[in-house]
């Protein structure tokens, strides 16, 4: 009998929940509307991670993985990241320098880390096998007692081209005022702390870049070419030319742009990635956008990125920065 009861119950609720299920489906209702948006042209790019750092590195060295500090992924590298709208077909970039020289000041607050920095590209073959600095920036400095420069001396101004631990010199003729077209002369075999390297800059009788830069001989020269683009026109007129640096058979490439006024402190700017550098959109220059490969929206690319310790860098904390700089189709 109670299971009979039971039977009658459970009927009798399935029938009402159906029955409470088909009014409330009588009670409702929906429509959709359409959602539309024009997204607005907009170029912008993020680059991570907002900060890399390295830790006790010494002089005459060339930072790795080991030294890097506060970056948990222990990749000295940068991720660009497209997060604008519009397509990016450049990239390119710039490093921060030093006003004067810092060498012989003893103060690290005189360096800058931009003008340590080295970024290659996350790829193979050719340039992408190699580290290049984006601007190297030297200055003049006093006489080395074993460096040979064109007779007299004092029409030649001189430095050296650092990387870690290799230095390669050189020398700038400021005979006359405007330096933008003098001669440009420097070494191939680098000097570091256990060789002298090669020091003679008078018998440089082949060319700065090319086959002809590969004939033998202990330096390289040729005339500078004065910027016709502006800004780099008028009174902020520089000098450039492409050049190798290193030996006949193992050189990287480079352009290097001195200043028109040979009466201020010389400065050279050696550079690959920055396309805002003095002479870098003349034709046939050897400066090179980072990237020319069309970045879609959400896309990115990676660069690596060292330091090159100089010799002669005082000890203590040193910074400076990396500024990305990239263009729309």
């Amino acid at each position: 009998m109670k299971h009979k009861k039971l039977v009658r119950a459970i009927i009798l609720f399935s029938f009402l929940f159906l029955l409470s299920s088909f009014a409330s489906a009588q009670n409702q209702s929906n429509d959709t509307i359409q959602l539309w948006v024009t997204v607005a042209k907009k170029t912008m790019v993020d680059i991570q991670p907002d900060l890399l750092a390295w830790h006790d590195v010494f002089p005459g060295y060339e930072t790795n993985a080991s030294d890097l500090v506060g970056w948990s992924s222990k990749k000295p590298a940068i991720q660009i990241d497209n997060i604008g709208s519009t397509n990016i077909s450049k990239i390119w970039f710039n490093t921060s320098y030093p006003p004067d020289s810092p060498f012989g000041t003893g103060l690290a607050s005189e360096y800058d880390t931009g003008n340590f920095a080295v970024i290659k590209r996350n790829a193979t073959g050719g340039d992408n096998d190699t580290y290049f600095f984006v601007n190297r920036v030297e200055y003049n400095e006093s006489e080395l007692i074993y460096l040979i420069l064109p007779s007299p001396k004092s029409e030649w101004a001189h430095g050296r081209f650092r990387s870690a631990n290799k230095e390669w010199f050189w020398a700038i003729n400021v005979t006359g005022d405007n330096c933008s077209d003098q001669i440009f002369k420097i070494t191939k075999d680098p000097h570091n702390q256990s060789q002298l390297g090669d020091y003679d800059l008078t018998g440089c009788n082949v060319a700065l870049s090319g086959p002809a830069a590969r004939a033998g001989g202990t330096c390289r020269e040729d005339a500078l070419t004065p910027t016709a683009q502006p800004p780099y026109t008028g009174n902020d007129m520089w000098g450039y030319k492409n050049l190798h640096i290193g030996t006949d058979t193992n050189y990287d490439n480079y352009t290097v742009a001195v200043h028109w006024n040979c009466s201020k402190q010389v400065t050279a700017m050696f550079y690959k990635w920055n396309k805002d550098a003095p002479g870098a959109q003349e034709d046939g220059n050897y400066s090179k956008y980072f990237s020319e490969e069309t970045l879609k929206p959400g896309q990115h690319i990676i660069g690596h990125v060292k330091l090159r310790i100089p010799y002669g860098t005082a000890a203590g904390n040193i910074t400076g920065a990396l500024t990305v700089t990239v263009q729309e189709e």
